[in-house]
């Protein structure tokens, strides 16, 4: 699907890459923009491969993954719904992006895109605003991994998620989704937080035991004290 048609419609037109350039920037956006559905589990970028396709995820989630020389994986971060993917001007891919859901995108050709971007500079300002916001991110992944106990991994990897992967709910909290689905599987979350899935049930069931949250079938989270989700995550109920 292609143009304008899908553009007014876009799910997450007003928080993407889209709405922090030029009218006029958005205006040739559109037509080489086209919508692609990608099936959970499947690879969408490989480590050391050119780019040459960009995206924006309009819904699902995509899991960033490094390859250690042993051979095992390690996910180091989470992409959601608005966040960019890939990188323009021939620049190499040096980590695995896989669908943990299922995905739409809307997807330029990579050499569209800098045509774009050569002849709007807002457009290259936004992605560089958003690389920045990528590299604050990062630091939070890190300081997640090296300093904070089981628990406030996993809250915080819970609120992470509840306060990305959809529009907040008005009166539901700071800002967090009354409801969503994992898109991780408990063996991923440990391998995600550096944490054994037996520690991950654990912190789950204490959670759930606290009121905090309730869960329905193997993915589905309700948040239920939402306040108290964001004090377990920042260790303030020491």
């Amino acid at each position: 699907m292609r143009g304008r048609y899908y553009c007014d419609r876009c799910a997450v037109r007003d928080r993407a890459l889209c709405s922090d350039v030029t009218e006029a920037a958005a205006r040739e956006l559109g037509p080489i923009a086209h919508h692609r559905r990608i099936p959970a589990g499947q690879v969408i970028q490989s480590e050391h491969q050119g780019f040459s396709w960009l995206a924006i995820i309009v819904s699902g989630v995509v899991k960033l993954v490094k390859a250690q020389k042993d051979g095992r994986l390690q996910i180091v971060g989470l992409q959601y719904p608005a966040d960019f993917v890939g990188h323009p001007y021939g620049a190499k891919n040096t980590l695995v992006a896989e669908a943990t859901t299922q995905l739409e995108l809307c997807c330029f050709s990579r050499s569209a895109f800098e045509t774009v971007m050569r002849n709007h500079p807002s457009l290259e300002q936004a992605l560089y605003r958003r690389a920045l916001d990528d590299l604050e991110t990062a630091r939070e992944w890190m300081f997640l991994l090296g300093r904070k106990s089981a628990r406030e991994k996993v809250a915080s990897l819970l609120v992470s998620i509840a306060t990305r992967i959809m529009r907040p709910i008005p009166g539901v909290g700071p800002g967090l989704s009354q409801r969503f689905e994992l898109p991780l599987s408990r063996n991923e979350i440990a391998d995600a937080l550096g944490l054994t899935i037996e520690t991950v049930s654990r912190e789950i069931r204490y959670l759930k035991m606290a009121g905090v949250i309730a869960t329905s079938g193997r993915r589905s989270v309700s948040v239920l004290k939402p306040d108290l989700l964001c004090t377990l995550a920042e260790g303030e109920d020491r």
